[in-house]
């Protein structure tokens, strides 16, 4: 009896121990200057007791908790098999969270290189895509000074910033879509003393497949409020009277709709943006309980949102990148009127006429009616 329940018990032959397994929290792409594919790997180091961490590689840099290692191929593929054959222990994909991408490589075979990470059942398309300056390389083994992984940094400066994280299941989905095109976040370093701490400095722009351009400071702001990705954002307002008086306005919600006006050859295309927002400083003596002054707010704060999602479309229109769907919202409303132009989207785009419009509500103003001193 007891034989007989040994022979048809199989147990998990084929499981994977933890201490079997390299874990990956970040992945990186690069382009050399040969043309071969970098692909780095952000390990977490074991603790004691769980395996020596493997530092003796040239290929290899130890940043904080983590090693980086990297190897080269002619694909992702390849330059994975090659990683691999250097590690004792077998690449785990399960807990990969992040994808930074190098500069150089998004400009030239970012879809190539992109569809093996979309193609392995053993990567989740949850994963979050970064476009960063220089290598991603680099990148990786920069300091983090708060966080322990590039990946908890990446992570959580993508909560900080934005509403809806973009994952790779959405840029997939974008860049397979009318327009194909698609925006990504883009991180630079800055230098603090001696090192260089990175930061998201903007979005990254893909025009079918391919980085064209960075849409950086107040565009960047622009952006946010035409893709719904506001999120603790801060808009300072400076208001006619009295002179150079600013007040800054926390964003407590958002929305935007695109709605398309079809009258002959060239389309045009309405902004409708609503905000509401709160006062969280206010450096005039009006009091914030006079209705007068909040309505004066609420319109320069709706003029300066205007004009930076004004600025943000012309400058995206400039790169011939779709990135606000315009095409889709005009398919959606009209799929016969699509078909006209479809075929010559991308020469007329750059032209479409955007009639921005930013109805600004102020909800809250904060503790005090009066401000600090005034009685």
């Amino acid at each position: 009896m007891t034989a007989s329940v040994l022979l048809f018990s199989t147990g998990c032959w084929d499981r994977n121990e933890v201490n079997d397994l390299a874990i990956v929290t970040t992945a990186g792409l690069d382009q050399k200057k040969d043309g071969e594919i970098e692909l780095s790997l952000e390990i977490v180091i074991p603790k004691e007791g769980g395996g020596k961490a493997q530092q003796d590689n040239s290929k290899s840099k130890t940043s904080g908790s983590t090693l980086i290692w990297s190897a080269s191929g002619a694909t992702v593929a390849e330059a994975a098999s090659e990683l691999q054959r250097k590690l004792s222990r077998a690449v785990y994909w399960g807990q990969l969270e992040m994808l930074v991408v190098g500069d150089s490589l998004s400009r030239s075979q970012f879809r190539e290189q992109l569809d093996y990470l979309a193609r392995d059942s053993n990567i989740r398309l949850r994963i979050q895509p970064f476009v960063c300056k220089g290598t991603a390389r680099a990148f990786l083994a920069s300091a983090s000074p708060l966080e322990r992984t590039k990946a908890d940094f990446l992570g959580g400066e993508s909560k900080r910033l934005f509403r809806r994280p973009i994952t790779l299941n959405r840029l997939v989905q974008n860049l397979g879509n009318i327009s194909k095109d698609a925006v990504i976040p883009y991180v630079d370093t800055t230098q603090d003393g001696k090192e260089s701490v990175p930061y998201v400095k903007g979005y990254a722009v893909f025009s079918r497949d391919r980085m064209v351009g960075l849409i950086q400071g107040e565009s960047f702001s622009g952006m946010k409020w035409i893709l719904k990705q506001t999120r603790g954002d801060v808009e300072t307002v400076k208001l006619e009277w009295p002179p150079s008086s600013l007040l800054s306005l926390g964003v407590l919600s958002s929305s935007t709709r695109l709605v398309p006006k079809l009258e002959g050859e060239m389309p045009h295309m309405d902004v409708s943006i609503e905000a509401e927002m709160s006062v969280v400083q206010n450096t005039t003596h009006f009091k914030t309980s006079d209705s007068k002054f909040i309505r004066a707010i609420e319109h320069a704060a709706a003029d300066k949102i205007r004009q930076k999602v004004e600025t943000t479309i012309k400058q995206a229109q400039k790169m011939g990148a779709d990135i606000f769907g315009f095409g889709e919202a005009i398919n959606q409303r009209n799929p016969r009127e699509w078909q006209h132009l479809e075929k010559r989207w991308k020469r007329i785009y750059p032209s479409v006429p955007a009639n921005v419009m930013v109805k600004v509500k102020i909800r809250q103003i904060g503790m005090n009616n009066e401000p600090v001193g005034d009685s």
